[in-house]
């Protein structure tokens, strides 16, 4: 069922990555939700609080500290709409190497001003060269090291810490719920609880803004999506990369897409009852557990980013149009 070029991580491989990133992130807590009548259990593993405010530390990290270092002496690059340039900015920078950022023209300042801070060279492209960079694994004329954020064993193997650290923070856990930009976090979640926890059940949540897992579901096979302007960004693509498909479909249960009003309603309850900011994409999964549709019982909630414009959070607690 698997792609022969991609394999998923083994729980070893996540343990490695865990103690190779121990110096460089944060171990993040997992809250409760401060909800009287919540459908279940809701948990927040609270992945805005990385330095970098966002997941992608841990991917990103465990592949540039994993890649020999002759392979970095021209630095790394990556095609991302920010938190994965973000990640890359920031591990580049702990490294002391360079980095550079593909984004799309439409990427959002909140995520690739901080990249920039960091020493990264931004350069924004159009949202196709952007997608045939990721497609392309690589840009043609660029001499640097190619970090993928998704189709990597080393990404995926980082991704995974987040599952192992779930397994030893609340092992009754009965459903994890994780948003959906490439399926790296998916699968490197997934590849924990497969083996430690498998009768724990693996969501994945889009919004209704871009759907593309939903959509291979239903399929049977990745298809191209319409993706709908929101102010999610860092997950939805147009389409469900081939390499990581057949990974995907093995080891995720079920799906679920939910209104972008939802996502809204999620991040401003989770600030008003946690004190948690979260971007789009972090509040994807808790807008699914509040909708009742991803599963009952005790459900953690991966919370992937907080990196969320400041102009768009105070229009979501206000509840005043995006």
């Amino acid at each position: 069922m698997r792609d022969a070029r991609l394999t998923l991580p083994t729980v070893d491989d996540v343990r490695l990555a865990s103690k190779r990133l121990a110096p460089y992130i944060v171990r993040t807590p997992l809250l409760r939700l401060n909800l009287r009548d919540s459908p279940n259990k809701i948990y927040l593993k609270l992945e805005n609080l990385q330095s970098i405010g966002a997941f992608k530390a841990r991917p990103m990290g465990n592949i540039v500290l994993t890649a020999e270092k002759n392979a970095l002496r021209n630095g790394v690059y990556t095609a991302s709409s920010g938190n994965a340039g973000l990640g890359l900015a920031w591990i580049a920078h702990q490294l002391g190497i360079g980095a550079t950022v593909y984004a799309p023209d439409s990427g959002p300042a909140a995520k690739l001003e901080p990249a920039r801070d960091l020493g990264a060279c931004v350069r924004l492209v159009s949202n196709d060269q952007w997608w045939t960079i990721i497609e392309n694994n690589g840009h043609p004329t660029d001499s640097g090291y190619y970090v993928d954020a998704v189709r990597s064993l080393s990404a995926m193997a980082g991704n995974g810490t987040i599952g192992l650290e779930i397994v030893e923070q609340l092992p009754e856990v009965d459903t994890v719920i994780i948003p959906f930009g490439g399926g790296g976090i998916a699968c490197g979640i997934a590849s924990v609880f497969d083996v430690l926890k498998p009768d724990t059940r693996i969501v994945v949540a889009e919004s209704e803004a871009a759907a593309p897992l939903s959509a291979a579901f239903r399929e049977g096979r990745p298809v191209r999506v319409t993706v709908r302007p929101s102010f999610i960004s860092g997950a939805g693509a147009p389409t469900v990369l081939k390499e990581m498909w057949p990974l995907i479909r093995h080891v995720v249960d079920s799906t679920v897409v939910v209104p972008v009003s939802d996502v809204a309603e999620a991040i401003r309850l989770m600030f008003l009852r946690n004190r948690v900011v979260a971007e789009g994409a972090g509040a994807i999964p808790v807008a699914a557990a509040l909708g009742g549709n991803a599963g009952s019982g005790t459900t953690v909630c991966v919370v992937t980013g907080g990196n969320i414009d400041q102009r768009s959070f105070c229009n979501i607690l206000n509840r005043q149009p995006l």
